[in-house]
């Protein structure tokens, strides 16, 4: 093995630790810029106290034009289950940009909102309505144009606040846009009625995973992709009278009856995409236009969210260069050069049918029981919270990261006592046992690097507004609350991620694929993941129907892996540069395991006391 000279194994690291804070800087900036339209637009991060007592967190968009004087429509977004505001950024931005007056609502248990136990969850329309109470007092908002539009579990929070709307005396919400929902709440409650007298639509995605699963004139059920030929579709543009005599509803038609509305928009995406999607905000940008007007129209199809999501990718791009090149620069100083290899480790030459089998077996073998066991997890793992682990997601996606640790632990037992021993494999050559003096700094290392990162989104929470995203990879500021809850699932992720990185550097470093070893690494990695989705949504788009949706655990399934698929693909080239400098298999494991943790904890729901009212309802 060839010595690398301790000056050089990480003499760009400085460079590329100022290029990754320069990353993050300029993301924070520009997303922070073109979410408040270039300073036409004010920002504000506002708290708010429902009826039943439980704070809500809201961010406000007031636009130049909204006045005392002259005051402006207001739109009230919702986020859906398991997500926060932030994923409102693409509606929220683009009405703004029109002169709209937005408010993005935190329902209770997510984002920066109060959690709740089961029965204080759906109080105050899980705390949407102290969001309509707030606009009806505010004096730049026309009190008679205020809206709300909510996707999936955030249109049921429309219903529930349109219900509380119709007790006032002078009912504020005048529109209501369902975003991949309809009419029914999350308790199952028929909301159709409340709506009259109010303008109403609909974005009835074609391949939704939870909607617009219905039944024909006969009783036979239907998929999503026939809804506009439903009784329910028709009955809805028919305000509620019936469906007999009804034609079959046309893609975003208007309907109008007593100087109100009903549309149906029907784009040809998937449940989550209906919260990324230029043709849906288009949707949104004609429906408000028709039943408010906005102080400053645009054409539907000039939006610039876009430029607000490359941005905010840009800061996830550049927290992920900071942690490598942050890690590399503090081997150079004295107390964490301990860390640094003397000698770069190299892939092991296999040669011969046995040694290549011991290394394509078993990376099919764990590709196949992550398929596998993912189902087991959904079956019975799901909607299991308890009063100690009190969120869904992180709990299932946890305990199959277990699963699959376990699995791989095993395989790895048995390569290293069946073959590798006798073939000169020492866990001590190749990173496995190291000092309790190197393992207390790796821990250490760890440590700094994820609090400096963490340091980093904050600041651009604090002075921008602004977050590390890309649709459902998401890094955001959160509350003192989740730490906690950080804690609790941190050990499920941390088990999966360091044996994963045992497994991938200091026993499948080799020369087979030479340059390409940790590419082949990663595609396997994630590849029972990825079948997973294949099959799903290749029958879906192929026959109208996923193939697992008989819970509302199979239909979430596909989706929850869209993020995970990513982490699978992408730790393998972060460890794995980490381990070629410090023969540790150990560091950047730890790193990764706890920001995909954070990334878990702090964009989910959280419900004290356990999940049971999920398990009903979901």
């Amino acid at each position: 093995m060839k010595q690398n000279s301790n000056q050089s194994i990480c003499k760009n690291a400085k460079f590329w630790l100022i290029i990754a804070l320069v990353l993050c800087l300029a993301s924070a900036i520009f997303a922070s810029a073109i979410q408040s339209n270039f300073g036409k637009v004010k920002v504000s991060e506002l708290r708010l106290i429902d009826r039943s007592g439980y704070e809500v967190s809201t961010q406000l968009y007031k636009p130049q034009n909204a006045t005392s004087k002259a005051p402006a429509p207001c739109i009230i977004t919702v986020e859906g289950w398991y997500n926060n505001k932030e994923m409102q950024d693409l509606y929220s931005v683009e009405y703004a940009r029109r002169g709209y007056v937005v408010l993005a609502v935190d329902m209770h248990g997510h984002g920066d909102s109060e959690s709740t136990d089961a029965e204080g969850l759906y109080t105050s329309a899980v705390g949407l309505d102290a969001a309509v109470e707030l606009a009806g007092t505010l004096p730049y908002v026309d009190k008679s144009k205020i809206a709300v539009t909510g996707h999936s579990s955030g249109g049921a929070a429309c219903n529930m606040a349109v219900a509380i709307d119709n007790q006032r005396e002078i009912p504020l919400i005048s529109a209501v846009l369902y975003q991949a929902s309809t009419w029914v709440d999350d308790t199952g409650k028929d909301h159709s009625a409340d709506l009259e007298g109010r303008n109403a639509g609909i974005i009835a995605d074609k391949y939704d995973e939870f909607f617009y699963w219905t039944k024909d004139e006969n009783g036979n059920d239907t998929v999503p992709l026939q809804f506009l030929t439903t009784p329910d579709a028709r009955n809805f543009i028919n305000f509620n009278n019936g469906y007999y005599g009804v034609e079959n509803v046309a893609d975003g038609k208007y309907y109008e009856k007593d100087g109100v509305f009903r549309v149906i928009f029907q784009p040809a995406c998937t449940h989550p995409w209906v919260h990324f999607s230029a043709d849906c905000v288009s949707y949104g940008i004609d429906f408000f236009e028709k039943a408010l007007g906005a102080p400053n129209p645009l054409p539907a199809n000039n939006q610039i969210w876009q430029w607000k999501t490359a941005f905010n990718f840009l800061g996830l791009v550049g927290i992920v260069a900071f942690m490598l090149s942050f890690m590399c620069v503090m081997l150079n100083t004295n107390y964490f050069s301990i860390l640094k290899a003397c000698i770069e480790p190299k892939p092991v030459v296999i040669s011969g049918m046995k040694a290549n089998l011991w290394f394509w077996i078993p990376l099919v073998l764990c590709a196949v029981f992550s398929g596998v066991s993912y189902y087991w997890v959904i079956s019975n793992i799901y909607s299991k919270t308890t009063a100690f682990f009190t969120q869904t997601g992180p709990l299932t996606m946890g305990v199959w990261s277990v699963l699959c640790g376990i699995f791989c632990l095993i395989i790895l037992f048995i390569y290293y006592y069946s073959f590798g021993r006798k073939n000169g494999v020492s866990i001590r050559e190749i990173g496995i046992s190291i000092s309790m003096v190197k393992l207390w700094r790796t821990i250490l290392l760890s440590a700094l690097t994820i609090c400096l990162s963490m340091l980093i989104l904050f600041a651009a929470d604090y002075f921008f507004k602004s977050d590390f995203r890309l649709w459902v990879l998401t890094l955001k500021a959160f509350e003192a609350d989740k730490v906690l809850l950080i804690l609790k699932y941190l050990p499920m992720f941390l088990f999966f991620y360091i044996i994963n990185s045992v497994s991938i550097n200091c026993f499948n470093y080799t020369n087979i694929g030479k340059k390409m070893n940790i590419l082949i690494l990663s595609i396997f990695n994630c590849l029972g993941a990825l079948v997973f989705v294949a099959i799903q949504y290749i029958t879906f788009f192929s026959s109208g129907a996923p193939m697992w949706y008989a819970t509302e655990g199979f239909r979430i399934c596909g989706i929850w892996l869209y993020p995970a698929i990513v982490y699978l693909f992408v730790t393998p080239f972060m460890t794995r540069f980490i381990y070629k400098r410090t023969n540790n298999p150990y560091l950047c494991a730890i790193v990764n395991a706890a920001i995909i943790t954070i990334m878990c904890v702090t964009n989910t729901t959280t419900i004290l006391g356990g999940g049971s009212v999920v398990a009903a309802n979901y």
